[in-house]
């Protein structure tokens, strides 16, 4: 299943009620080790799912030397994996909405099985960011960092950096060099890297390029 249908209606209720950005910056400290993989997205050489569902209401396909989603409004999020299991993981990704009404969700997974659960680390071209989880056992996304705003995203038909860090039960999150959240759960311990994407309004479109994987290493508190 590629479809899950968490709250899309997140830019449209969620955002009176978020708290602050924490201030200053990661409580822990995470060692960045070796590059274990990156992805380009040449025309044909991907491990990545790719696939048009049916009348065309969601796809990822290959395009110019990137990934590119797109989903329908409020269909819940789409995702494709990597088919590759890693646990202890930096990721950083260049993602960049193309199409659509602003206020989407979109970003990367850590940690993900096959049904899209795992760690959700997305930003919204409007400047909100969360750190959110999905279970088997729950019918939406779960937002261990509420949905918030953030200097630190641009905002628009631009792109962005994000960097997600998934060590042992700390998850933090940084857009464009910029640390904006960080949280801790131990539900998931491994999993797939994946890329999501959901719409509201209208069908979205978001591409995601130069995604780079290296191990990483806990060294203590701050």
């Amino acid at each position: 299943m590629l479809f899950k249908c968490w709250g899309i209606v997140f830019m449209l209720i969620a955002l009176g009620a978020c708290s602050p950005r924490p201030e200053g910056g990661p409580t822990r400290s995470v060692y960045t080790g070796d590059r274990r993989t990156a992805y380009y997205f040449e025309q044909g050489t991907t491990t990545w799912d790719v696939f048009t569902l049916d009348n065309d209401s969601a796809l990822f396909r290959i395009n110019e030397g990137g990934l590119e989603g797109a989903v329908v409004a409020n269909r819940g999020y789409i995702w494709s994996l990597n088919h590759e299991t890693q646990d202890n993981v930096i990721i950083n990704a260049t993602v960049r909405q193309t199409q659509g009404a602003f206020g989407n969700g979109f970003g990367v997974i850590c940690r993900a099985d096959e049904n899209g659960n795992g760690y959700y680390f997305l930003i919204a071209s409007t400047g909100e960011f969360t750190i959110s989880v999905g279970t088997s056992d729950r019918s939406d996304l779960f937002q261990l960092v509420p949905w918030q705003r953030s200097s630190a995203i641009k905002q628009g038909f631009v792109t962005n950096e994000i960097r997600a860090v998934c060590v042992d039960d700390y998850l933090a999150m940084f857009v464009n060099d910029v640390f904006v959240g960080e949280t801790q759960d131990d539900e998931f311990t491994e999993g797939q890297l994946g890329v999501a994407v959901g719409a509201v309004g209208q069908t979205a479109w978001v591409r995601f390029d130069d995604i780079l994987i290296r191990d990483a290493f806990m060294v203590g508190s701050r």
